[in-house]
């Protein structure tokens, strides 16, 4: 084989593990793997949620950007938080006008938001990110979590699968 031949499949073999690596590279830093939301859900979501134009909107874990592109029909604030570089770059070219943030959604300050939206599994994860939720967020903050329930926050509307949250205030 010359070696033209030999650094093309090098190549070809470089890409397919690293496509093949960036879907788990989420879950092995403490999220999860990549799931598209259908975008008539996310438009649903976002109307159970009431998203204002003045409101501050983050996706936690915004892969390539759909919740940011309804987000921003309905918001003039909103920011999206990817890891795996790849999906941040397609975020980043779809959803221009939002914010898209290359980073561990984990270490990000979301103190400022009004509403969360994510898609994340259910248990560890979600247990981590509510925990960040309740410590860091005002007790206005509306979190959307699609497909999955949050134990500890008061759920105060629900449509099919998408459940729209607000912390329980602390006595």
């Amino acid at each position: 084989m010359s070696l033209l031949v030999n650094v093309i499949i090098s190549i070809f073999f470089l890409v397919v593990a690293y496509i093949i690596a960036s879907l788990y590279y989420p879950m092995l830093v403490g999220g999860a793997a990549y799931s598209p939301t259908p975008r008539k859900t996310v438009a649903d979501a976002l109307k159970l949620a009431d998203l204002k134009k003045d409101e501050v909107f983050y996706d936690l874990g915004c892969g390539t950007g759909e919740a940011l592109i309804e987000a921003s029909k309905l918001s003039d604030h909103v920011k999206g938080v990817e890891i795996e570089p790849i999906r941040w770059f397609i975020a980043k070219l779809r959803a221009r006008k939002a914010k898209v943030i290359l980073g561990n959604f984990f270490k990000q300050d979301i103190s400022d938001a009004d509403v969360i939206f994510i898609f994340q599994y259910q248990g560890r994860i979600n247990n981590r990110i509510v925990k960040k939720i309740k410590t860091e967020t005002r007790s206005e903050t509306r979190i959307i979590s699609y497909q999955h329930p949050i134990e500890g926050m008061k759920l105060i509307k629900s449509q099919n699968e998408i459940f729209i949250y607000k912390k329980i205030r602390s006595v």
